[in-house]
């Protein structure tokens, strides 16, 4: 696929309230398990594109740089809300979700042109994707 011819997916945005705090509803988790999904979906696409050399080093830092500002604040959130018992594992592992896809966009962003860390870091966003698809469930 020519480079102006990719196109990212589309972003989930995460549906929270401003101030953090406050008690997390179902929905809510929902919503922000589905953000993070889509963070590391968009992700992985973009490091494929690091990988098999159809990007830009500039695109992938630009890229990743939104991605990863956008998990850390879905993490920030989630860490700021209590849950009931119920749902207090489900928002505990979104969190640590959330932190290890930003973990995996800062790296990609640090080493754009590094086609073995975009390899494993593909696999890595691809997978935390699928969990974090599970957790929206």
């Amino acid at each position: 696929m020519p480079r102006g011819a990719w196109i990212p997916l589309v972003l989930v945005v995460a549906a929270t309230s401003c101030g953090g705090g406050g008690t997390l509803s179902k929905k809510e988790l929902q919503k922000q398990a589905e953000a993070v999904q889509s963070f590391a979906a968009e992700g992985a696409l973009v490091a494929q594109g690091a990988q098999q050399g159809r990007t830009t080093d500039t695109f992938v830092r630009v890229h990743t740089e939104y991605l990863a500002k956008a998990a850390r604040k879905v993490e920030s959130e989630l860490g700021s809300k209590h849950a009931s018992e119920g749902l207090d594992q489900k928002r505990e592992d979104a969190t640590k979700l959330a932190s290890l896809v930003s973990q995996d966009l800062d790296r990609l962003h640090r080493d754009p042109g590094d086609r073995a860390l975009a390899a494993r870091l593909r696999l890595a966003l691809a997978k935390n994707a699928a969990t974090a698809e599970e957790l929206a469930k």
